[in-house]
């Protein structure tokens, strides 16, 4: 197995941003300037005790290590304790040719030393992922952290940058799996971290894990910076036994299935891809393309087109397994274009309904229409009626 790929998503994320000529040209130029860098060491001088070689060898010795077993021999690396910071961690700053790793905490007496190079390791993960594609992740994260940080940003941006991260992390706990050649330190590291405990065993936190996921097929990450360490246990185990054929268990159990409330740039664009289809399928008959109907198909797309034919097996596929919010805004999608031109009448609901029938939203569209027109139990079964007619007469003619 071999650390010289970073994940899938992370590989996406980068084809997505330089697909972005401005913008990406704008970040791969941009960067620190000598001035910022020695404000940057000031500070953390400042803010640290700095570990020596000399008077710290066992330190250095397994920072020597990893840099060794992931490839970077030539990298300067500084360690450092932080001061007034209780909480057990550790940070990377990494630089142009040199990286500073920041202990806090009891951490260092509280690690064994297989653990201790698990950790150091995952540390200098960072580094290597960053030295991959020719800088380009490096790149794709500072741009992504740019913009979910503004306070323009859209929700979709701020998903993309925690599932990139949360990846990221994925990546480097490989990285310390592949310097040490076992998973187990590499999870009690991750143990000791998360509860402070000098003792923790990583077999049975293994069969915690699976237990979690025995429960049910759509467990997935929430957390907003690292993963919960279950998902992390579970990733680093699937990695160990099946390499890079794990990435599809880890997407499932990252990214789950695609919830609207949580769809970051690349699920936005693929959402709209299948709202374009779904549209194309709906507007279909000539009938239906009337001014009013085609002037909200250009709101919702301003290049709409009629040239393109929509597949209707496509559609139903997805949405026969999407999540329901999802279904949800695609019910909605049939209301809205139902109600779009009223000289129409009823004919484009009861299309509409069948339609929801034949892409199995029948259950969601519904009550949604039900609710939304206000209707009560018994003006809604006359009315559903008066529509299924209306277009089955459109039929006939």
């Amino acid at each position: 197995m071999s650390l010289s790929e970073p994940l899938p998503y992370h590989i996406k994320i980068r084809d997505y941003f330089k697909g972005q000529s401005g913008i990406w040209s704008f970040f791969s130029a941009a960067r620190q300037r000598e001035e910022q860098l020695t404000v940057f060491k000031t500070e953390l001088l400042k803010n640290t005790y700095q570990f020596q070689p000399g008077s710290d060898p066992l330190l250095y010795e397994k920072i020597h290590i990893a840099c060794g077993k992931l490839g970077l021999s030539g990298l300067s690396v500084t360690a450092y304790q932080a001061i007034h910071s209780p909480d057990p961690n550790a940070s990377i700053a990494c630089l142009p040719d040199e990286a500073h790793i920041v202990f806090s905490g009891s951490l260092l007496q509280t690690l064994d030393e297989r653990e201790l190079l698990a950790l150091i390791a995952h540390e200098l993960g960072h580094m290597k992922m960053y030295s991959l594609l020719n800088g380009d992740l490096e790149t794709s994260d500072r741009i992504i952290m740019a913009v979910a940080g503004s306070p323009d940003s859209q929700a979709a941006h701020y998903e993309t940058a925690r599932l990139f991260r949360l990846y990221m992390e994925i990546y480097c706990d490989r990285a310390a799996y592949e310097v040490l050649g076992d998973a187990t330190p590499v999870i009690t590291m991750l143990l000791k971290i998360a509860t402070g405990l000098s003792v923790v065993h990583a077999d049975s936190y293994i069969r915690q894990a699976e237990d979690i996921f025995s429960s049910g097929p759509r467990v997935q990450s929430a957390t907003l910076t690292h993963p919960e360490n279950f998902i992390r246990t579970r990733a680093l185990r699937l990695w160990q036994e099946q390499g890079e054929g794990a990435d599809v268990a880890i997407r499932q159990m990252i990214e789950g299935v695609m919830d609207l409330d949580r769809l970051d740039v690349l699920g936005q664009k693929v959402l709209s891809g299948l709202t374009e289809e779904f549209l194309a399928c709906y507007i279909r008959p000539k009938w239906f393309r009337t001014a009013p109907v085609m002037s909200l198909a250009t709101q919702y797309f301003p290049e709409y087109s009629l040239e393109r034919t929509g597949d209707t097996e496509r559609v139903t596929t997805f949405l026969k397994d999407a999540h329901s919010s999802i279904r949800e805004y695609f019910a909605y999608v049939l209301l809205d274009f139902a109600l779009a031109d009223p000289e129409l009448e009823d004919v484009p609901a009861g299309y509409a309904l069948q339609l929801a029938e034949t892409w199995g939203l029948t259950d969601v569209f519904e009550p949604i229409i039900k609710k939304e027109m206000s209707y009560s139990d018994k003006q809604w079964e006359r009315q559903r009626q008066e529509m299924k007619t209306a277009y089955a007469s459109l039929k006939e003619d």
